[in-house]
């Protein structure tokens, strides 16, 4: 089984706000992040900036302002 680890903004050791995600829903204010075990977090005002696969990483970063 693949979990992984989710970090904002940078990969710091001890920095993951989820240690085991497995599955992450984006909407256009916010991602929610649910572990297997059904604990949800819901980090309002970020995206996802990067994906790795093969360290089991994710890194969210702030969005954009989309009104201008």
């Amino acid at each position: 089984m693949c979990l992984s680890k989710v970090f904002v903004k940078a990969v710091v050791e001890g920095s993951a706000v989820v240690d085991e995600a497995s599955k992450i829903v984006c909407s256009n204010d916010a991602v929610e992040i649910s572990t297997l075990f059904g604990e949800k977090k819901v980090l309002k005002g970020f995206t996802i900036k990067e994906v790795d696969l093969i360290k089991n990483q994710i890194i969210l970063d702030k969005g954009e302002d989309r009104n201008g």
